[in-house]
């Protein structure tokens, strides 16, 4: 189902050139719109020229900002107050508008920092041994030399040893250099931009934040050499250390760029002779519509390889991937973890513990001390804290509490006071099995995370001996990790918004050793997919200097997807859900010397009403010889992220189950003459248990093995759900959601509104707004915002000064923010404006007059055709009076628009524009438009 949503049969009735659609970002805790800034994508036909021609006849004052080339359209900014992007979009040989938004650096997973002396390299070497790397390097001898990578992030620090090329013992940058592995690059931003800051670009991409360094390092970089200086706490080299750069810094130190920056990035690369791209970025929707979705689809059939981050949203549930990789040719990254892990540690009677924990703990290490397991006085087990009867007895003054993770039983805040008042310095967090867990502390009360089995260890060594010494090394060492060559647990699960297969597959990115700017500390350890994407980039690198030509990237996403290694589920004995791993962890190796292949890459079944009950794959043989091959399911672990039927919200963490789907073949096995294909039609049946009132995720791989001793089995996965996607819910309206609040100048939050309160929204008056608060628990195709009058007359949509008119694709919110630990919701502020829809041609809009209003917050179900209300969540709020200077409304009876909140407005108006929710609450000032 297109997110984008046509509505020609309104648009420029009386020209040969079609208006245009206005789209705007989906929630995200990451995004923000750049005020009055706008994507205009032409018609295929249309020019520079004739855009420019239409803004002056229309007498729209704008400032062009960047025309784009691969792109067909251009970024501006509108200068006047009267103007919005529904102008534009109403425009003749426009066809799609976008407010520019903003993508950030994902969120980084547990940085750490010192090193201590003399650790082991296993951690270093350990990656590439997991995906085959290390065999191509010592005995293929390919170092990825020839290939071009573009890194757009935060720039490079050139100057770093880890990019010297002998005998050189610096890096440089220098455009078309023979002795630079730098060659080309600009910087767009300048170091302070943070997307409210006009960009002061200019030719010099050096990092300042230090992301982009860590990037390119694990591409690319070299840290082997005995004289390297600053030395690395390990000797380590990336994935493709032969490779040259090309270096787009999109970032500033505010770790922010936009949409606007990233196309011409994008173009800058391909017109530079990249040969991939890296974007280890964050954000956006689980939809394939935006610009940069356009711009790499057309890149990548060119020949440059786009390959972006999948996302750290790992805690926040289903359909999290970040779009930027939901393209039909670009490849999304998962994260995988590693054999070994780089830590923290602390020594307890004599034994070393990794733990995890935050910056803050990390610069404020306490003094060498005791430990207390805190057991329950029902059962013995390791306590939550959470009641102080279990430790009112316990000597904890001067100690560490050890604790078991157990989220919602109790305020961690009032748990901490329970603790400082028993005399605690801080606690320690025993992580649920399989999950290592990083915390949140203060300066003066740090906490710490270990991993289950080493909380038991502790729990026993205490047993043994309770005057056992603890002590904080201050430093790091590397340990072997329990759950290597696994899915890491931040990593994004997919699928996208349209029940698409993602993340493609996986790369090593948890606890990766790699560069970090000179003045910022040199080399750094680094968690999240943006250390998996340029693992990826790495591989693809390898990849291209084995072959003699340069393969298209959807063919060589194909070979890696084929030929991935598949990672454990909940047990031993099933394989990870494909929402999580993709087609599992890349193994390079086999990628370059597999001689079979199958297409497609993956197989979307979709829901039990849009099931595909059977689907086609072509299995290759380009070897020498005929190969014979057995066919296999290989089911994965079932997600359930509805807990119970009628959540309205997923969990961030799912159930797993094996409620697994079947697939049979005909005949298991097939012969395929050498350099030829043959086809096979592969039947699906849904898992047969399972409550399809959950909506749980299932997915597996269909498995071709060679009868060759000796040949590699390529995989394709599938992913479905079982139930009916047009019954998940769209809003939690267990949080009370969708409700009105009021915000007034006075304040600093949003309040009840109050008894007979009339809202006078006359300028210069405005001291109160209403606000609409929504909190989604799914993605809606038509995320709509009402307004009725007394007389229940549908008037138009709501528009709000800062997300203009309220109606189009959304995403969903991250159930909750790490930092405030507070459920998102979105707000929209109403200043009496409207969309009028029967005037769709010209964008009208307009104040409503003075007078009583009903809202009414209408959400499009998934795959539905739209027809409101049937195919809507529809939720009437209370009614609002205001007074306003406006005229009075026209007659609205037609294009289906009359009727109460029951019958609402024309089904073949969506699409013309759509919310900007940014997942923050608003400040005052911005909610009433001061």
């Amino acid at each position: 189902m297109k997110a984008t949503l046509i509505v020609s049969a309104l648009l420029a009735a009386a020209t040969v050139v079609s208006a245009g659609r206005l789209h705007t970002p989906t929630p995200s805790n990451t995004q923000q719109l750049v005020h009055k800034s706008y994507i205009v994508e032409y018609d295929d036909h249309v020019s520079h020229t004739h855009f420019s021609s239409s803004l002056k006849r229309r007498q729209i004052d704008v400032d062009v900002r960047q025309e784009y080339e691969f792109f067909n359209g251009a970024a501006i900014t509108i200068r006047s107050d009267e103007h919005s992007g529904k102008h534009l979009a109403s425009l003749s040989g426009v066809k799609n508008v976008w407010p520019v938004r903003t993508y950030s650096l994902p969120r980084i997973r547990n940085p750490i920092e010192p090193f201590a002396d003399g650790v082991i390299q296993a951690a270093a070497v350990s990656n590439h041994n997991l995906t085959g790397v290390n065999v191509l390097h010592d005995n293929f001898k390919l170092t990825g030399a020839g290939v071009k990578v573009g890194v757009l992030d935060s720039g490079v620090d050139y100057t770093h040893p880890a990019f010297a090329v002998p005998p050189a013992t610096r890096g440089c940058f220098a455009v078309n250099s023979p002795t630079c592995r730098f060659t080309k690059g600009w910087d767009f931003v300048g170091d302070a931009f943070n997307s409210e800051r006009k960009p002061v670009p200019g030719p010099d991409p050096m990092d300042r934040h230090g992301h982009g360094t860590h990037v390119a390092g694990i591409i690319g970089g070299n840290a082997l050499s005995p004289t390297i200086n600053p030395p690395p706490p390990v000797p380590w080299v990336g994935v493709a250390p032969g490779v040259t750069f090309g270096i787009y810094k999109v970032i500033g130190k505010a770790g922010v760029t936009t949409t606007e920056i990233l196309l011409s990035a994008m173009e800058m690369a391909f017109k530079d002779g990249m040969n991939i791209i890296n974007m280890s970025l964050g954000g956006g929707s689980a939809y394939r519509d935006g610009p940069e979705a356009k711009l790499a689809e057309t890149l990548t059939a060119s020949g440059m390889i786009v390959i972006a981050a999948a996302g750290n949203e790992g805690s926040d549930g289903a359909w999290m991937v970040s779009d930027l990789g939901l393209g039909d040719s670009t490849t999304s990254v998962a994260s995988f973890d590693g054999a070994f892990g780089t830590y923290n540690y602390f020594t307890y009677a004599g034994v070393n513990y990794p733990y995890l924990s935050s910056l803050i703990f990390s610069a404020n290490i306490g003094a060498n001390t005791g430990i207390v397991p805190v057991l329950s006085t029902v059962d013995g087990s390791l306590s939550s804290g959470c009641n102080p009867a279990f430790y009112s007895t316990l000597d904890l003054k001067g100690k560490y509490a050890l604790v078991k993770y157990s989220p919602g039983e109790c305020d961690s805040k009032i748990r901490q006071a329970s603790f400082q008042a028993a005399g605690a310095v801080g606690f320690l967090v025993q992580a649920p099995p399989g999950e290592f867990i990083g915390f949140v502390a203060t300066a003066e009360y740090p906490i710490a995370g270990v991993d289950y089995e080493d909380g038991l260890k502790l729990i026993a060594a205490w047993k043994a001996n309770p005057a056992g010494a603890f002590a904080w090394s201050g430093l790091t060492s590397e340990f072997p990790n329990p759950d290597g060559g696994a899915p890491s647990a931040f990593s994004s699960y997919g699928m996208d918004g349209e029940l698409r297969s993602k993340p493609d597959y996986g790369a090593p990115g948890g606890n990766i050793l790699s560069a970090y700017p000179l003045t910022l500390g040199s080399y750094k350890v680094l968690s999240g997919t943006s250390m998996a994407t340029p693992y990826a980039v790495g591989a693809n690198a390898l990849f291209m200097e084995s072959k003699k030509s340069k393969p298209l990237g959807a063919d060589i996403r194909k070979v890696f997807k084929n030929t991935a290694t598949f990672s454990r589920g909940s047990t031993a004995s099933i394989v990870s859900s494909a929402l999580k791993q993709g087609a599992g962890l890349i193994n390079v190796l086999n990628a370059i010397q597999t001689t079979s292949s199958i297409t497609p890459d993956h197989i979307d079944l979709l829901d039990t009403v849009n099931f595909k009950k059977s689907a086609d794959i072509t299995i290759t043989n380009s070897g020498a010889a005929a190969e014979t091959y057995t066919l296999s399911h290989i089911p994965a672990d079932t997600l359930n992220f509805y807990y119970k039927a009628g959540d309205p919200f997923p969990q961030g963490k799912p159930l797993t189950s094996k409620d697994q789907a079947t697939v049979s073949f005909g005949s298991n096995q097939i012969q395929v003459a050498a350099g030829q294909s043959a086809t096979v039609t592969l039947t699906f049946t849904e898992p047969a248990s399972g409550d399809a009132t959950q909506f749980p995720l299932y997915s597996g791989y269909v498995v071709a093995t060679p009868s060759t001793v000796g040949g590699i089995a390529v995989h394709v996965p599938y992913t479905g759900m079982k139930g009916d996607i047009s019954k998940v819910p769209m809003m939690d309206t267990a949080s009370g959601f969708p409700d009105l609040k009021m915000a007034i100048s006075s304040s600093q939050s949003l309040v009840s509104i109050p008894r007979g309160m009339v809202f006078d929204l006359t300028r210069p008056n405005v001291q109160a707004v209403p606000v609409i608060r929504m909190r989604l628990g799914s993605h809606s195709p038509d995320l709509t915002i009402r307004v009725y009058t007394d007389k229940n007359q549908f008037a138009g949509f709501l528009s709000s000064p800062f997300k203009g008119p309220a109606f189009g694709a959304s995403g969903r919110q991250m159930n909750i923010d790490e930092e405030t630990k507070q459920k998102q919701f979105n707000v929209f502020d109403w200043e009496g404006e409207i969309y009028l829809v029967e005037n769709a041609t010209s964008a009208a809009h307009q104040i409503v007059p003075s007078g009583t209003y009903q809202i009414v917050v209408a959400a499009q179900k998934k795959f539905t055709k739209g027809n409101y209300p049937d195919d809507f969540e529809v939720y009437k709020l209370a009614s609002i009076s205001v007074k306003t200077n406006g005229p009075p409304l026209p007659e609205l009876a037609q294009n289906g628009a009359a009727g109460g909140p029951n019958s609402g407005g024309s089904s073949s108006l969506k699409g013309l524009g759509v919310i900007a929710a940014t997942s923050v609450l608003m400040s005052l000032a911005m909610a009433v438009g001061f």
